[in-house]
């Protein structure tokens, strides 16, 4: 599938067609970058919908399990849709944009803080982020508002004001005011400190004032979720079709194609998993989503640029019916097998003599 193609479980999302031992070599790596990526992307993805328009950030770098995952989070939590890290060095690699504000030690470091505040705005007077809670969240930000209208005299203006800590849904709402007051409408608020989608959903609902959200430890450790569990297994070889039998563990045997039905509006309708060159027809736009990547060792078409592939999982995104983009939905994906899959597992089935599992044929593996 293309990177940033939205998946459903049992979908087949790479096919690999090699020597058995040349397969089995890139086996590790292929699982551990593709179930990663895709964990933290889904994760960034899920944030991402409950900010409900707002601007999400990957501030996670210190908190992912090393440094090539801190770049590796940056990457997929940009395609599935955060605007930016605070990872530099992602953003020298990738050219993800890079967002970020002052440390506490920074505040901490000068003798009050409006000080600090000011001797930021003198060096970063184009880009200035102020972290207004140190101290005391209110108190930083009316110094905050001292240092904007001193900004606005010099003919810069104040890009916004984080807030990471206490009651942020109170704290947003009085700093709003604060900013409002002063003619300060655009001024942004940035909240942070230890979000997911669940607790920025909260906030919201409950009336939180908030431009953008700084999403760090749950994003990048995908917190509640912290593995994938895509798996790599024969489905074919010079013999035919192969299936593992193993119980609880079933596989879809054969090469097989992915075909995804849009309705007229544009709406993903269904995913139907068939054999490769079996004939699909669906009401609808009907699209294969496996397409040759790599033959003979040597590339086919061009790989898109991190852009190209943030904008495919936006759009994947916005093509998902609205009962699949809740956050708590025990709905079943709109996924069906194709009857010659069903008929070809069945028979390798019987072949050998056992009995098909509890769930059917419909609860195997890709």
């Amino acid at each position: 599938m293309p990177e940033g193609e939205v998946f459903f479980p049992q979908e087949p999302i790479l096919r690999v067609t090699a020597p058995r031992i040349e397969a089995q070599i890139v086996e590790t790596f292929l699982l551990n970058t593709i179930n990663f990526q895709s964990m933290i992307a889904t994760k960034a993805s899920r944030v991402v919908l409950a900010a409900e328009g707002r601007s999400v950030i990957d501030f996670s770098a210190r908190r992912v399990h090393g440094a090539d995952a801190a770049l590796k989070v940056a990457r997929a939590a940009y395609v599935g849709g955060c605007s930016g890290t605070s990872c530099a060095l992602a953003g020298m690699i990738y050219g993800i944009p890079i967002y970020g504000t002052m440390a506490h030690s920074y505040v901490m470091s000068f003798p009050n803080e409006l000080e600090a505040f000011c001797a930021f705005a003198e060096d970063f007077p184009d880009n200035v982020l102020l972290l207004i809670d140190t101290y005391d969240t209110i108190r930083g930000a009316e110094n905050a508002v001292k240092v904007a209208k001193a900004l606005e005299n010099r003919g810069y203006r104040l890009k916004g004001v984080r807030i990471d800590s206490g009651d942020l849904v109170e704290l947003s709402k009085k700093v709003r005011a604060i900013l409002d007051e002063n003619g300060l409408h655009y001024v942004k608020i940035l909240l942070s400190g230890d979000l997911n989608e669940y607790k920025i959903h909260e906030l919201l609902k409950k009336g939180a004032r908030a431009d953008l959200f700084g999403v760090g430890t749950e994003l990048g450790t995908s917190y509640d979720a912290p593995a994938l569990g895509g798996i790599y297994k024969l489905v074919q070889d010079e013999t035919g079709p192969r299936i593992k039998l193993s119980s609880g563990k079933l596989t879809y045997p054969g090469k097989k194609q992915i075909w995804r039905i849009y309705g007229k509006d544009g709406i993903l309708k269904k995913d139907i998993i068939a054999l490769e060159g079996e004939g699909i027809k669906g009401e609808g736009e009907c699209v294969p989503l496996l397409i040759r990547i790599i033959e003979n060792g040597e590339l086919k078409k061009e790989l898109p640029s991190l852009e190209n592939i943030r904008e495919r999982c936006l759009s994947a995104l916005k093509s998902l019916p609205p009962y699949l983009k809740t956050l708590k939905s025990d709905a079943s994906p709109p996924l069906e097998i194709s009857p010659a899959l069903k008929a070809l597992t069945e028979s390798l089935i019987e072949s050998f003599s056992i009995p098909p599992p509890p769930g059917g044929i419909s609860s195997c593996q890709p």
